[in-house]
């Protein structure tokens, strides 16, 4: 990697857990979101995903809410204190799931959006 950010959008910082159904693994699992926006997020997982130009996965961001179901390629990825960490760029997901993804940093981040929009 050149060291440059290559983001379009702002990361915001989440911390949380959520949980993830790899289709390739036949798997249910539980994953960290680190930080997300509307075209990617940044995850850590206990175990390494599979090695795939594309990663199809569900994603359960919170309890009361529904799957997910996502298509990144990942630009990145590394151990780091026992558990695997990526980046994920979404490369295929639909309209009303980018909508959750907008309500989940509004509910999580809002202190981050008011800070950076209104500082």
């Amino acid at each position: 990697m050149d060291g440059h950010e290559r983001r379009q959008l702002p990361r915001w910082q989440v911390k949380r857990e959520a949980k993830v159904w790899l289709p390739q693994t036949q798997e249910f699992g539980l994953c960290f979101v680190e930080d997300i926006n509307l075209k990617g997020l940044r995850a850590s997982f206990n175990k390494r995903l599979p090695q795939e130009q594309t990663l199809k996965l569900s994603l359960v961001l919170e309890d009361n809410s529904d799957f997910m179901k996502i298509e990144a390629q990942i630009p990145w990825f590394k151990e780091e204190q026992g558990r695997w960490v990526y980046g994920l760029s979404f490369s295929k997901i639909m309209e009303w799931d980018k909508d959750k993804i907008y309500q989940y940093i509004n509910t999580y981040c809002y202190d981050q959006i008011k800070g950076k929009w209104w500082a």
